[in-house]
């Protein structure tokens, strides 16, 4: 079981080594002062970019205000529901609808849409990414601190609901126990933990792979060359 002082440790981190933290609090200070879709959307440019970038010039603004019009309905029945406590089977039907009405919408996605629903619904939702969902080789988890000493067990979620509705609930499982004195929801602050301690770890991994390989693949031709030399010293 996680402790709070461990905890605390990973979110101070996530605000120290990830610059874009301060774009979740103007989002959410647009979205408070009546302007929604320009919060959401500062989210999708920022957070969800990788995908954004793809969908931006397509990317049908007034189909997206009118999918949050429909959704309206679903995400007024969690307001003042809490991560920590929330019977997440009683309001399956609600995030079905609202996951898979997000997810569908190019830019936004898979990983986009629990973002979207986070800022929205901030006390309620946790986000994810390819590497929290368990998408990267099982090597690179073996080697975290946190798959180690038992706080995670490896798990590939799907990107579907139904792997979005299991995580959250696992989560819930995994971090109920933990009580915050800061602004910070269990929710947010969940995501920065899983962000620090599997995202950032194993984007580290990988570049160290990547380096290694680059080396590793300029070795011969140094060899060649060096070999060379020496012939050419030999010679004279």
């Amino acid at each position: 079981m996680i402790d709070i002082q461990t905890f605390n440790k990973s979110t101070d981190d996530f605000d120290k080594r990830e610059g874009r933290t301060n774009f979740f609090t103007l989002a959410k200070n647009l979205i408070d002062s009546g302007f929604e879709i320009e919060g959401l959307l500062l989210i999708l440019t920022t957070w969800n970019f990788a995908i954004f970038r793809y969908a931006v010039k397509q990317f049908d603004i007034n189909n997206f205000k009118k999918t949050l019009g429909m959704l309206k309905r679903n995400f007024d029945k969690l307001n003042g529901q809490n991560f920590r406590t929330i019977n997440f089977d009683d309001y399956k039907s609600d995030i079905q609808t609202i996951y898979n009405s997000l997810s569908k919408i190019k830019g936004v996605e898979f990983t986009g849409a629990p973002k979207l629903m986070h800022l929205k619904n901030p006390d309620v939702f946790v986000m994810w990414d390819a590497y929290i969902r368990g998408e990267k080789p099982k090597k690179y988890y073996d080697k975290l601190d946190t798959f180690k000493n038992g706080t995670f067990e490896f798990k590939k979620y799907s990107k579907d609901f139904d792997g979005y509705f299991g995580f959250i609930k696992d989560m819930q499982d995994k971090f109920k126990h933990l009580n915050l004195d800061g602004q910070k929801s269990l929710a947010k602050a969940v995501d920065e933990f899983n962000y620090v301690n599997i995202t950032l770890a194993i984007q580290g991994m990988e570049k160290n792979y990547k380096r290694t390989k680059r080396i590793n693949k300029q070795r011969p031709a140094n060899n060649i060359a060096f070999k060379a030399q020496l012939s050419q010293k030999k010679r004279h």
